[in-house]
């Protein structure tokens, strides 16, 4: 079971993040990359396809993309268009971009130009949560369920929605099992490699995955940890973390326990509701009302969400991990901050890079936010 684990753990790696994909490939199957979480993977995924999360490269050298991409501009972003230029992606049939800001659009606009894949879509994202943008995303995704149904000659039906839908509420929940199990004194699992879970369920076939979960998930009930250190408590709130080293060094004097990420929680949260008569409504619904990202405006219910994660997880502090140049990011940390200051939670925001870099850096600041919580 320890084999298998590690296999799930680690099928993001760079050298195991294409493997599903490769085999996918082999029987004929189109795959579809998707940038943001927001675009709903139900779609694609009820046409018979892939949806495969794009992760940017984790190398440092990004001089393909900057062709494009100047200084000052999102690095996941540059990193996600160096590994389109590079070749890593070029097992993909098309992509499907949420446009939450102008970073993704010009992505959009590059992988347009350069004709990158056959077919390279943008889903408009609303950034308020209302039901008039409820509303709005349900027309947005019709659209896409169009575009696709014309482009590659597949013929989505309400079955076939419904299906993928619960396999995907099927994941949610299983996810939803071992987020549980990190609220113990001593979990099965470090933050790490939580992580490395998470990200692998947004490259591998989700049939293969939920198998995959579901048989692990007894054994990790009683999985004897090798965790060395299980104080203080973390929470890690941060965008396109889809490295896990960075929770390996967090985690080299701490226990990342709880998250407010993309690639993490918000993946997650939040079933579908399949009692809706439309399906698509429900889709909007989920995707446009969970715990949102930084760039859309519910600030209020995300900060609270977090300090009720924060006494659930009984956590010591949020460490804040945000790209350099991510604005949103950026911009709704002082709020955020304010929010935790009121609750008597610790905190601490360190920009990075989208690859692992400045390591020592990191370190010493880390170790002295650890000390700062420890001390009190």
């Amino acid at each position: 079971m320890e084999d298998r684990l590690k296999n799930l753990i680690e099928g993001n790696n760079e050298a195991n993040r294409t493997k599903w994909a490769k085999e996918w490939k082999k029987q004929d199957k189109k795959i579809i990359g998707v940038m943001s979480s927001y675009v709903p993977e139900e779609i694609i995924s009820a046409a018979g396809m892939l949806p495969f999360r794009i992760t940017g490269t984790w190398r440092e050298d990004i001089s393909h993309a900057r062709v494009y991409r100047g200084d000052g501009s999102c690095p996941f972003c540059n990193h996600a268009l160096e590994s389109f230029l590079n070749g890593d992606l070029e097992f993909l049939d098309g992509v499907v971009i949420g446009i939450q800001d102008q970073e993704l659009l010009r992505i959009w606009d590059v992988l347009t130009y350069l004709k990158i894949t056959p077919f390279c879509y943008a889903l408009h994202i609303p950034l308020v949560d209302s039901e008039l943008n409820y509303q709005f995303f349900t027309d947005e995704v019709k659209k896409l369920i169009v575009n696709f149904q014309n482009f590659f000659g597949v013929k989505i039906t309400n079955d076939d929605l419904r299906l993928s839908i619960d396999k995907y509420n099927k994941m949610r929940k299983l996810i939803g099992t071992i987020y549980e199990m990190r609220k113990r004194k001593i979990p099965p699992l470090s933050g790490a490699e939580v992580l490395g879970i998470t990200t692998t369920a947004q490259i591998m076939p989700k049939d293969q995955f939920n198998q995959e979960l579901e048989m692990l998930i007894p054994y990790l009930a009683t999985r004897e940890s090798s965790i060395k250190n299980v104080h203080p408590r973390l929470l890690i709130t941060s965008e396109m973390l889809d490295n896990t080293a960075f929770l390996s060094l967090v985690e080299e004097a701490c226990l990342v326990v709880m998250d407010d990420m993309d690639t993490g929680s918000r993946y997650f949260i939040q079933n579908v509701d399949t009692t809706l008569v439309d399906l698509i409504y429900a889709l909007a619904r989920r995707y446009i009302g969970r715990h949102g990202a930084p760039g859309t405006s519910n600030w209020d219910s995300q900060s609270a969400q977090i300090v009720k994660w924060v006494k659930e997880f009984n956590v010591d502090g949020v460490l804040g991990l945000p790209h350099s140049w991510c604005y949103p990011q950026v911009y709704r940390w002082p709020f955020l901050r304010e929010k935790l200051e009121e609750s008597g939670i610790p905190s601490l925001s360190l920009e990075r890079e989208y690859h692992l870099a400045n390591i020592g850096q990191l370190r010493t600041r880390i170790g002295a936010f650890l000390e700062m919580i420890n001390v009190n």
